[in-house]
């Protein structure tokens, strides 16, 4: 693979600027507490973005990333002092000396940071450590998010060769950049993965390997939330899908519950909580030197294990943290400290010195406050008093987000009267926050059950050696099946439609994901290929949903009352969903409907639904180089036209791909499909020649586009009418591209198909990085898309992965556990 990080970087040594200065001769003032005015960070929507930190955080390498996730320029301090000066910064310090580079250098910097205040991801070298570019920072930060990229300093001293004195200043020094900015990063090193021989990444070796891919989707999501530019990255626009609903408008979600000590004491199998919880908590309960920088790595590791929205609280009641007016301070420090990690949700003490929280409010950015009143035994406040309604109302006041009451249980009444109260609230005219209330303990354990939002839940990946009496009895799986025990939940039947489904491996991978969540539901094969089917299904009340496969994809897509636009915009299906409604015959609304997806009921209608689309972008993403990145000269090529390539065009054009070329044998349905698709574009996107036609397989490949850089197979091992098999090859004048780019092989019987195998011998016989995707990845993506549509509960990716390859059955029989172990590394980390 071609290292693009030291293209860029260029080699550091002992001579370099950066090695000669001492960068901590002007000093910066200490760090910002509580008591100061809180950073600012809600910003105009284009201004410029900057990254600060030491050498080897990783400025450089995830600048990139953060301009390609923005679609901005990135501008590097030695690249524009180059231009400024008209010499490299080390040909400029040999020529004039340090103290006048120094002058100049900080100067440049200053001068960087005010001609590019919008459109841009820049850069800060060692001069953010001065004190003339850190009071210019502190200025830059009030109308800009200025990034903090915090990194273990040891990996900084393996990768860059430094002597323990060199480390040493710069463990002094890193902490001085919380002073001049308003974001914290923490760069956690990708998980170690085997390089094959030939050095090469590929998802079907033992040995894939694809550099920064953990760390690019971090970045990716916090500086989009940061920015809120496309915060909502996929865009479905649907209340069925669990990415576009926040879980506080959802029912029964849960919170893994997880101590900074547990964390710390390594009591925690990071990998198991990517499942069991709709967000997760950090408690923080340990405070001294250096928590700060462990909190920033907290909360990275658990938003890279977790993949799940991050809510930090606080507890007040553990060693090292305390409020009395001595130390009242160090609280709101804590908080301070989580909205520069942009946590998602922010725990606040309503009773914590109540005249300082609307200062935290204001510096919430996209942070949603949880305003939180804890009843101890002792109090006299019951759930059935006034004081709680108007407690509630205080919290909404001042403007909170959501508000959070908790109780501890001292008699199994206490859950009935919170009933009483989560009662009054709702019955409250107009719109208020949402509600988060139940009681502690386990007394409380009723309650927790029935809470509708956000309940801390434990899992059994948090061993923790003492039981605290106060934090969760329950997991997420003992609270669904409570539900379904109790009947405010009901059993529902799901299946897959289509023909040739004998050997699909959906009902393996969507009952192992039912049984896990703790759900009674069951997905099967339809006894009957026919679509009379729809008939038997639209009389059984506890129809939940079905799979669609070949042919039906778009013959389903016109018997459908309703569809999602993505949906409406291929033209195409692979999945449908029973809507519901009242005795009156009345359809419930979609935001209804998706509350209800548990719930069984008279079917009324059918809802259409496309994952394909979203299983073949988050392939692209995950494969896709930053050398290789989209932009307006990217072009892909779709092999095929049927319903998985009207998917595969819609998910380029989603990823903001603009020029796409689609080659079928038989030319007229091709023509259909781009038809189709320019037609939708000179709506959506401004223009009408997005997709075009190529003629045959002997033609050149068009002078007027780049050659192709994403390439999807939609060729069906099981043709259907006119297609062929899924024997195709891609005619050699169509691989010009010098940087490779992602081939998608979307058939999976067989599963190394001839395309892969000709990828692979030119990918050794020229050197360039194509990165290869089979079958089965897309099948396993789109299922997990699959199961959250059906199910509202977010699916255990591992365990659905680990189902499909447990069960695909190639030509050479089953997957040993070497390869499947292989592939769940490379797919699911």
């Amino acid at each position: 693979m071609l290292d693009w990080k030291s293209h860029l970087r260029g080699p550091v040594d002992a001579k370099s600027p950066a090695a000669t200065l001492d960068p901590l001769r002007n000093i910066a003032p200490p760090a910002m507490h509580a008591s100061e005015p809180t950073a600012p960070r809600i910003f105009d929507p284009n201004v410029s973005l900057v990254l600060v930190g030491i050498r080897g955080c990783g400025k450089r390498s995830l600048g990139f990333v953060a301009a390609t996730a923005l679609r901005r320029r990135f501008i590097t301090e030695d690249h524009y002092f180059k231009e400024a000066t008209g010499v490299t910064r080390h040909e400029y310090l040999k020529r004039h000396g340090s103290q006048e580079f120094q002058r100049r250098d900080i100067e440049v910097l200053k001068m960087m940071l005010d001609n590019h205040r919008t459109g841009c991801v820049i850069e800060c070298g060692l001069g953010s450590l001065t004190r003339p570019v850190q009071d210019h920072l502190r200025r830059y930060a009030q109308t800009n998010p200025v990034v903090h990229l915090v990194r273990d300093i040891d990996c900084i001293q393996q990768l860059l060769g430094l002597d323990d004195q060199s480390v040493r200043l710069l463990r002094e020094g890193d902490p001085l950049h919380r002073t001049c900015s308003n974001f914290e990063f923490y760069n956690v090193e990708d998980r170690t993965r085997i390089v094959s021989d030939d050095g090469s990444p590929d998802p079907r070796s033992a040995a894939y390997s694809f550099k920064l891919q953990e760390v690019k989707e971090d970045l990716t999501r916090f500086v989009r939330f940061i920015t809120g530019v496309d915060v909502n990255h996929s865009s479905y626009d649907s209340p069925f899908v669990l990415l576009e609903t926040p879980p506080e408008l959802r029912s029964f979600t849960h919170a893994i519950f997880v101590r900074s000590s547990d964390l710390i004491d390594d009591n925690v199998n990071l990998p198991e909580l990517e499942s069991g919880g709709d967000a997760i908590e950090l408690c923080v309960d340990r405070w001294g030197p250096d928590m700060a920088t462990v909190i920033s790595k907290q909360v990275s590791i658990l938003r890279r294990n977790a993949q799940a929205p991050v809510i930090l609280s606080i507890d007040t009641s553990s060693t090292g943290i305390n409020t009395t007016n001595t130390s009242v301070s160090q609280y709101f420090d804590i908080l301070e400290h989580g909205l520069r990690l942009a946590v998602e949700y922010l725990v606040v003490d309503l009773e914590q010195s109540p005249s300082r929280i609307p200062q935290v409010i204001r510096g919430r950015g996209k942070t949603k406050i949880i305003g939180q009143r804890l009843f101890e035994p002792s109090s006299p406040v019951r759930w059935t008093d006034e004081e709680c309604i108007v407690a509630y109302q205080e919290a909404e006041t001042i403007g909170c987000q959501l508000v959070r009451f908790l109780r501890v249980a001292t008699s199994r009444d206490d859950n009935a009267t919170v009933f009483e109260f989560t009662n009054r609230v709702r019955s409250m005219p107009g719109s208020h926050p949402p509600l988060i209330a139940y009681n502690i303990g386990r007394l409380g354990r009723t309650s927790q059950v029935f809470n509708s939002i956000l309940t801390s839940v434990t899992h059994p990946a948090i061993i923790r050696p003492k039981e605290n009496e106060r934090d969760a009895q329950i997991t997420s799986r003992d609270a669904v099946q409570a539900l379904f025990q109790s009947y405010v939940l009901d059993p529902l039947q799901f299946c897959i439609m289509g023909t040739n489904v004998a050997y699909s491996l959906s009902p393996a991978m969507h009952n192992a994901a039912i049984q896990h969540c703790g759900m009674s539901h069951k997905y099967s094969i339809p006894d009957s290929p026919s679509l009379a089917i729809l008939d038997r299904l639209r009389k059984n009340p506890n129809f939940g949903g079905s799979s669609v496969v070949q042919p039906w994809r778009v013959e389903l897509y016109h018997k459908l009352a309703a569809k999602s636009r993505h949906a409406e915009a291929i033209g195409a299906i692979n999945t449908i969903m029973p809507l519901r409604g009242a005795s009156d015959g009345t359809i419930y609304s979609l935001q209804e409907q998706a509350s209800r997806r548990n719930q069984a009921g008279p079917v009324l209608g059918w809802y259409g639904e496309n994952t394909d689309w979203v299983g073949i972008m988050t392939c692209i993403t995950r494969h896709l180089s930053p050398r290789n990145a989209i932009s307006t000269k990217t072009t892909g090529l779709v092999i095929g036209a049927g319903g998985m390539a009207r998917s595969a065009i819609y998910a380029m054009l989603r990823l903001g791909c603009r020029k796409i070329f689609i080659y079928n044998r038989t030319q007229s349905r091709a023509e259909e499909v781009a038809r189709h698709f320019n037609s939708w574009a000179s709506f959506q996107v401004d223009s009408a020649d997005v997709v075009r036609v190529l003629n045959s397989t002997q033609d050149d490949w068009p002078d007027d586009a780049n050659p192709p850089s994403l390439l999807a197979s939609c060729v069906p091992a099981d043709p259907d009418r006119d297609e062929p098999p899924a024997n195709f090859e891609m005619p050699l004048q169509w691989l010009g591209s010098p940087t490779g780019g992602v081939v998608l092989e979307l058939a999976y019987k067989p599963l190394d198909t001839p395309l892969l195998k000709q990828m692979r011998r030119i990918r050794s016989n020229t050197g360039r990085p194509w990165v290869l995707s089979d079958g089965l990845e897309n099948v396993i993506e789109q299922g997990i898309a699959q199961f959250e549509l059906m199910t509202g509960r977010k699916a255990p990716r591992r365990l659905m992965t680990l189902e499909v390859l447990r069960n695909y059955e190639g030509d050479n029989g089953r997957f040993d556990e070497k390869t499947i172990q292989a592939r769940l590394d490379g797919v699911c980390s």
